[in-house]
């Protein structure tokens, strides 16, 4: 038995506890045979709490395992990833917002139609008219302003041996061409100043971005209507130069070639008529390096500095009785401008000392002098071979004795 105050075992027979000296009669109950009693036997008073606390913890820790479980069986497929996803987003969220915002990225620039191009470039397109030191009109090209202060941009044959000329814009302004500030003849190029003050100034794009098939916009004077539009694509990229369909006729020349954004690309220069729409334009990049802000010359200036004189005749000459003596004169309006077959002769010999100093174009004679002494000033208008002569086939005896200096006068 054992006692219930202490737990001390203790002889069946005993009536007090040796330990603690408590009665044992007290909670005694019969548990086996008549009068037999059976002590009442019971744990240590600390192992309970002990073993209960161990046995909840193993069963929590099971219950957490088995929910956890369950859940990821019956969770919708794709939604732990977009918790995933969801988590991963706002800590970018959080991460950016400690972060100074990027500024947007620019947006491309609009494509304009060929309506759009013209209704907001053409006022800044320009109608040149040149004339000699003589006040005669000499010819006409176009040119577009690409600044506010008046620079403007054209080919330098359009301005190619002019004393003076006149620009009217296109919204119909008269104004004056004011000087060359710089020019090239090899590139056919020249930046001009034109007065009074642009209302619109075109924007210069960049030549080195365009590729064949490209859709290119033309506004020039062809043969003085101005501001005429044509449309067309890259035909080739030639040794620098632009071939493209826009046709170019005379009066065209100088005039500025647009890209689909309204930005000048090139500028319009020839065409060889030999061909059928076989066009050419410079790149506006080969006349930036010229836009450097020099000060204006007079046109009359610039013709003089490249005015050429080549001699054809300089001396004296015999020209035996019923022959001729001629010279070939080239004139290529491409390399040179103002032509002029321009001198004097005296002829001495025969019975008069007449003779025919002419001038033949095509088998067809411009100018005839039959005299001791002529003079000749003749402006070579057609490109072509001319054939100067002094002619003595009507003296059947008597040669003639002929001084003189005759040239061929230009502007390269």
């Amino acid at each position: 038995m054992f006692c219930l105050q202490c737990g001390t075992e203790l002889p069946d027979d005993s009536q007090f506890c040796r330990k603690c000296g408590r009665s044992l009669a007290v909670g005694v109950t019969p548990t086996g045979p008549a009068g037999a009693v059976a002590p009442a036997r019971t744990r240590p008073p600390y192992a309970a709490p002990g073993l209960l606390a161990m046995i909840c913890g193993v069963l929590l820790v099971v219950a957490v395992w088995g929910i956890g479980g369950l859940w990821r069986k019956t969770a919708p497929s794709g939604s732990v990833e977009s918790t995933q996803a969801t988590a991963t987003s706002n800590a970018a969220s959080s991460a950016n917002t400690s972060e100074q915002s990027a500024p947007p990225a620019p947006s491309a620039p609009r494509l304009l139609s060929p309506q759009e191009i013209y209704q907001s470039e053409s006022a800044g397109m320009i109608l040149i008219e040149t004339y000699d030191d003589e006040g005669r009109k000499r010819g006409l090209g176009s040119g577009f302003v690409v600044s506010s202060d008046g620079t403007a941009i054209t080919n330098y044959h359009v301005i190619r041996g002019a004393s003076r000329a006149t620009v009217r814009f296109g919204d119909g302004t008269v104004g004056s061409l004011n000087g060359v500030a710089s020019y090239d003849k090899n590139r056919d190029l020249a930046v001009i100043q034109v007065t009074p003050a642009p209302t619109t100034v075109l924007e210069i794009g960049d030549s080195d971005g365009l590729q064949v098939g490209d859709k290119v916009l033309a506004i020039g004077s062809p043969l003085g209507l101005q501001n005429t539009v044509s449309v067309g694509i890259v035909s080739a990229l030639r040794n620098g130069l632009i071939q493209m369909s826009d046709p170019i006729s005379p009066g065209s020349s100088g005039g500025a070639v647009f890209d689909v954004h309204g930005k000048v690309v090139a500028v319009a220069a020839a065409q060889m008529i030999a061909g059928q729409n076989l066009n050419f334009a410079i790149p506006i990049n080969w006349a930036k390096p010229y836009l450097n802000g020099q000060n204006p010359r007079p046109l009359s200036d610039v013709a003089a500095e490249n005015a050429v004189t080549e001699s054809v005749l300089d001396g004296s000459v015999s020209i035996p009785a019923k022959q001729a003596r001629t010279w070939n004169i080239t004139v290529n309006p491409n390399t040179m401008s103002n032509a002029e077959v321009h001198g004097q002769v005296s002829s001495t010999g025969g019975m008069d000392g007449k003779i025919t100093l002419a001038l033949y174009f095509q088998g067809q004679p411009i100018f005839s002098c039959r005299e001791t002494t002529c003079e000749i000033h003749q402006i070579i208008v057609n490109p072509g071979v001319y054939n100067l002569t002094l002619d003595n086939r009507i003296s059947p005896i008597f040669a003639r004795s002929v001084t003189g200096q005759i040239s061929l006068k230009y502007v390269k």
